[in-house]
């Protein structure tokens, strides 16, 4: 089916929705802003995910913007640094945006609370970023 993804989640997973529908699907690898066509191998309820037993795309229709060479060669596959292949930059705005969704959504703060800016700083980048 085809995927677009929104965003980051939790440990790296990216949040896409079918293409035209809004289904959820947690995916391994997709990075925001990908269209790709991908495989659903396991429902639960009102999203999916695919499983390891699929983690890889199955055809890029149009990569990320930031796309970038992923700097370890066993990125592809390990598993333990889902985004590699994507830009620092590009990894610190979806680390901002997690972030800021957690602190809206769950924590039910509104972007007009007050002190909010104070709470929420910008994330100090890394010197070493791998």
């Amino acid at each position: 089916m085809e995927l677009v993804c929104e965003s980051l989640g939790f440990k790296g997973k990216g949040i896409c929705k079918v293409h035209g529908t809004g289904f959820v699907v947690m995916c391994d690898r997709a990075l925001p802003g990908e269209l790709f066509l991908g495989c659903v191998t396991r429902r639960k309820g009102s999203y999916a995910e695919r499983h390891k037993a699929s983690q890889t795309k199955i055809k890029t229709l149009t990569p990320h913007r930031d796309l970038v060479e992923a700097p370890c060669e066993y990125a592809s596959y390990c598993g333990g640094c889902k985004a590699q292949n994507l830009s620092y930059e590009a990894q610190l705005r979806a680390k901002d945006e997690q972030v800021h969704e957690l602190i809206t959504h769950v924590g039910r703060f509104s972007d007009n609370s007050p002190g909010l800016e104070t709470v929420l700083k910008a994330i100090v980048p890394c010197d070493i970023q791998f």
